[in-house]
């Protein structure tokens, strides 16, 4: 009896342990390296999340904006078409993402 408490106890903090380090939020940098301000709006899709996240930013010439997305979140940055079309409530989620965030970015520096 002992036993298959101990294995089950086992087992369920396994399960989160590897739950948590897979959903570890990444950070990293997005610069624009143009001479020219630059719009970025970028539409985020996070697993297990409803929805969207939509954000814009304008980022100076030689600027950069940090972010932080959980990992396997896939980043698109959107034109005013693609902005319009999310905040009408459908998706571009099939679309080719800019970024599908891994853990290997922690710290990257992404150009525009």
């Amino acid at each position: 009896m002992k036993t298959k408490l101990f294995f089950t106890l086992f087992l369920f903090f396994a399960a989160i342990a590897c739950y948590s380090q897979s959903n570890e939020p990444v950070k990293f940098k997005i610069k624009n390296t143009s001479i020219l301000p630059k719009k970025v709006s970028l539409i985020s899709y996070t697993p297990g999340d409803n929805g969207n996240g939509t954000q814009a930013y304008w980022i100076l010439p030689g600027g950069s904006k940090e972010f932080t997305f959980k990992v396997g979140t896939k980043l698109f940055l959107a034109n005013q078409k693609e902005v319009r079309t999310v905040m009408s409530g459908a998706s571009i989620e099939n679309g080719k993402p800019y970024l599908v965030v891994k853990k290997e970015d922690q710290d990257k520096t992404f150009t525009l």
